[in-house]
């Protein structure tokens, strides 16, 4: 899914990062936003376990803390519908 969404952002000239290392965690996306940086993190049903989502809100929480503003995009399979919606909420994030 991330792969399709970096294709599709590219293709609509939407300038990011991928992959990078926040000092907590790995964004799958980074946006350099003038209001705040948004990190995007796109998980799958590997996230879905109890002590995996706690985890992941324990270091989101603290990336929102630290000033950051989080969109974590949630997806059980692919479809190019899911990709489409998730794509359509990574543009409202950025305002």
């Amino acid at each position: 899914m991330e792969q399709e969404l970096a294709i599709k952002l590219q293709n609509n000239g939407i300038h990011y990062q991928t992959q990078v290392e926040i000092p907590v965690a790995t964004a799958d996306f980074y946006f350099a936003l003038e209001s705040r940086p948004l990190l995007v993190f796109v998980d799958g049903r590997v996230h879905r376990g109890t002590a995996q989502l706690a985890k992941d809100e324990e270091l989101r929480s603290l990336l929102r803390k630290r000033g950051y503003k989080i969109l974590e995009l949630r997806y059980d399979s692919y479809s190019d519908k899911r990709r489409d919606l998730l794509y359509e909420e990574i543009l409202a994030a950025m305002g």
